[in-house]
């Protein structure tokens, strides 16, 4: 394997463990409020588990994810704006 497929390879695993360690972090909408934490991370969505008891499961394109900052995942959208475009039972078609 040449130089620059390793540090494709390496630059691919890191990525993905700094996607996992991701895993459980609280994510926070525009607006403020905590909708849950990231239950799962997909290539077009992270998937935010809300709930105990009564959940909610919430599939967000990642084009809404305006960063992370160290403690909390921030979203660029509204709670609103989740709970009514988002909120899914089944995993939703990536089109």
């Amino acid at each position: 394997m040449s130089s620059d497929n390793t540090n494709t390879a390496s630059t691919i695993s890191k990525e993905k463990k700094e996607l996992i360690s991701l895993l459980n972090e609280s994510v926070h909408t525009s607006d403020d409020i905590d909708i849950g934490d990231i239950f799962g991370i997909s290539r077009n969505f992270i998937i935010v588990k809300r709930g105990f008891i009564n959940i909610h499961y919430y599939y967000i394109p990642i084009k809404h994810v305006g960063g992370w900052d160290g403690n909390v995942i921030w979203l660029k959208i509204s709670e609103s704006n989740v709970m009514e475009k988002y909120e899914r039972e089944k995993i939703p078609d990536p089109n």
